[in-house]
């Protein structure tokens, strides 16, 4: 997104903290060792990428933000990234074991979503976890901002995204808020 290269260094400093990684670090340590995940607005890679690569994860970035993405490169050299939107990403089908999307998905305007999840959902193999944040009120807010840069945000409600993720051939396990009141939903595509 145009909007986190504006605020590049601002956003990066702030996702050093601990946003995510109980969350992440649980799906990690349920996968098999040398499992391939699809990071989608990997960002920095900081802090999410590293827990899964600590985990013995192979990952591969995604995101729009160039900015971002050029410090995701020198903190990860080896991971291959991909600077492009998630709803248009060109992913191999059944690819991977599993996907996150930290602070995503609510930026992008319903129709988009659907495209994302979608694209997220072909890649992934069958009984691969996706976990996504967002929020659980169907609605949009246009122009929040964020260090002074303007920022959408778009959400369904939790059925809303339930038959969503049903209509791509994944179910919805379970949601949780964390203290900084990020909506986690836990999802599996069907299979073995």
């Amino acid at each position: 997104m145009h909007e986190y290269d504006l605020i590049a260094d601002w956003y990066a400093a702030q996702r050093a903290g601990r946003m995510g990684v109980p969350e992440v670090t649980a799906l990690a340590a349920s996968l098999p060792a040398g499992a391939w995940v699809l990071d989608v607005g990997c960002g920095t890679g900081l802090p999410l990428t590293r827990v899964l690569l600590e985990h013995g994860c192979h990952v591969m970035g995604v995101d729009s933000s160039r900015e971002l993405l050029a410090r995701f490169q020198v903190n990860f050299p080896h991971v291959p990234v991909s600077c492009a939107p998630i709803q248009s990403c060109e992913l191999q089908e059944r690819a991977f074991d599993a996907a996150i999307a930290w602070g995503v998905l609510f930026h992008l305007r319903h129709e988009a979503q659907e495209q994302a999840i979608a694209n997220i959902a072909r890649a992934l193999k069958p009984g691969a976890a996706f976990l996504f944040t967002s929020g659980d009120a169907h609605g949009s807010i246009d122009g929040e901002p964020m260090n002074g840069v303007s920022f959408r945000y778009h959400s369904y409600s939790v059925d809303g995204y339930r038959d969503l993720l049903r209509a791509h051939g994944l179910t919805l396990e379970s949601t949780h808020t964390d203290p900084g009141e990020n909506v986690y939903y836990l999802s599996r595509k069907a299979g073995p």
